[in-house]
C-alpha cells in the first residue's frame, strides 16, 4: 500500500462523495431507520459508506475472494434496500441475512474451531452445529454493528480500532500469519477516509454498509482465528464484545418487556451517553453527536490495549470481557436512572 494507492482511494471517494451530493439520491430521508436518525446534527448525510467500500472490494480485492466478494455484495445490496425503505420488513432481512451467511459459510469454509472448552469443542466438531454456530455469530454481529450507526464515527471508529489491533499484533508477535494483509491495508484506508468525513456527519454508513463491514470484519477474524491457533479465541471475543453485547442486550430488554425481538429499540447505551451529556449542556448541539461517539470509542481503547499484550491469555480476556460487559451494565443503570427512562 503506497501514496498513489492511498490517493486512488481518496480520488473515488470524493467523487462518490460530490456526486451522490448533487444527485440527492442516497441522501438520508424521512423513512430512515429511527435510530439512525437519532442525535443527527447534519439534516441529509449521504449513506455512501456500503456503496464506497463495496467498490473498493470488488476492484481492490483479490479474487481469489471471489465467494466473500459475491457474499458482501449480497449483503450491501439488503442493507441497500432496508435503506431506501424498499425492503422494511426486519423479520425478512434477517432471513435473507442468514442465507446470505449460511451459504458464505459454507461455500468458503468459515468455521469457529476452538472455544478453548473441551465440551464446546466437541459440538464444534459437529459441521452442522459448526455452520450454524458461525452463522449465528455473525448475525449477532452485524445486527449490533447497525445499532452502532446512530452516532456520527461510532462503528466505523469502532472498526478501525479493530483493525489497527489485528496489524500490531500481526506485525509485534512471531508466527502469526496477518492473513489478506494486503486487503486489510486497502480496508484500514478506505475506512479511515470514510472516518474522517463520517465523524463530521458529512457522510453515513447506513444499513448497507454496516452489514458490510460487519460481515467482513466477522468473515476475517474467523478466518484470522483459524490460520492462527496459538492466538486465544477469546483475543477476537474482545474485538468484536461491544456490537455483539449491544445486539445481545437489545434483545434480552424486549424479551423482558415482552416487545416483539423486532420492534425499534431506542435505548441503547449510546443513545442514552447522547442523551445524558446533552442534559449536562457541556457541549454545543452541533458537536455533541461526535463527542458522544469519541468517549464511547476512548473507553473501549484500554480494553483493546490490554487484548493486545495478552492474546495468547484467554483467561486474561475471559475477564476483561467480563469486566467491559459489568462496566456496560453499571453505566446503562446509572444514565437510566437519571434520565427517568420509562420501563
Amino acid at each position: 500500500m503506497n501514496y498513489l494507492s492511498l490517493l486512488i482511494l481518496l480520488t473515488i471517494f470524493l467523487i462518490l462523495f460530490f456526486f451522490f451530493k448533487k444527485i440527492s439520491y442516497l441522501n438520508e430521508n424521512i423513512n430512515y431507520s429511527k435510530h439512525k436518525n437519532f442525535g443527527k446534527s447534519n439534516k441529509s448525510p449521504i449513506v455512501l459508506g456500503g456503496t464506497f467500500l463495496s467498490i473498493i472490494i470488488v476492484f481492490f480485492f483479490s479474487n481469489d475472494l471471489i465467494i466473500l466478494k459475491i457474499a458482501l455484495l449480497l449483503i450491501y445490496l439488503l442493507g441497500f434496500l432496508s435503506d431506501k425503505n424498499i425492503l422494511s420488513n426486519p423479520n425478512i432481512r434477517i432471513l435473507l441475512q442468514i442465507f446470505i451467511l449460511l451459504n458464505l459459510a459454507l461455500f468458503s469454509q468459515l468455521k469457529i474451531v476452538n472455544l478453548e472448552n473441551y465440551y464446546l469443542n466437541v459440538m464444534l466438531e459437529n459441521k452442522l452445529f459448526n455452520v450454524f454456530f458461525t452463522v449465528f455469530c455473525l448475525a449477532i454481529l452485524i445486527n449490533g454493528s447497525n445499532f452502532l450507526d446512530g452516532l456520527n464515527g461510532l462503528l466505523s471508529g469502532y472498526y478501525l480500532m479493530v483493525i489497527i489491533s489485528i496489524i500490531y499484533v500481526g506485525n509485534n508477535y512471531d508466527n502469526i500469519d496477518l492473513i489478506f494483509e494486503n486487503e486489510l491495508k486497502i480496508l484500514f484506508f478506505s475506512l479511515l477516509i470514510f472516518f474522517i468525513f463520517n465523524v463530521f456527519g458529512k457522510v453515513y454508513l447506513g444499513d448497507g454498509g454496516s452489514y458490510l463491514i460487519a460481515t467482513l470484519i466477522g468473515y476475517y477474524l474467523i478466518k484470522f482465528s483459524m490460520n492462527n491457533s496459538d492466538v486465544s479465541p477469546y483475543y477476537i471475543a474482545v474485538l468484536l464484545w461491544y456490537p455483539a453485547f449491544e445486539n445481545l442486550f437489545s434483545l434480552t430488554r424486549r424479551l423482558l418487556r415482552k416487545n416483539k425481538i423486532s420492534s425499534p429499540d431506542n435505548e441503547h447505551l449510546h443513545q442514552l451517553i447522547f442523551l445524558f451529556i446533552k442534559s449536562k449542556e457541556i457541549i454545543n448541539n452541533k458537536s455533541l453527536n461526535s463527542f458522544s461517539s469519541l468517549i464511547i470509542l476512548t473507553i473501549n481503547i484500554p480494553v483493546f490495549i490490554l487484548a493486545n499484550s495478552m492474546v495468547n491469555y484467554s483467561l486474561v480476556l475471559m475477564i476483561s470481557i467480563m469486566l467491559s460487559m459489568i462496566l456496560y451494565l453499571l453505566v446503562y443503570n446509572f444514565i437510566s436512572k437519571n434520565l427517568k427512562i420509562n420501563k
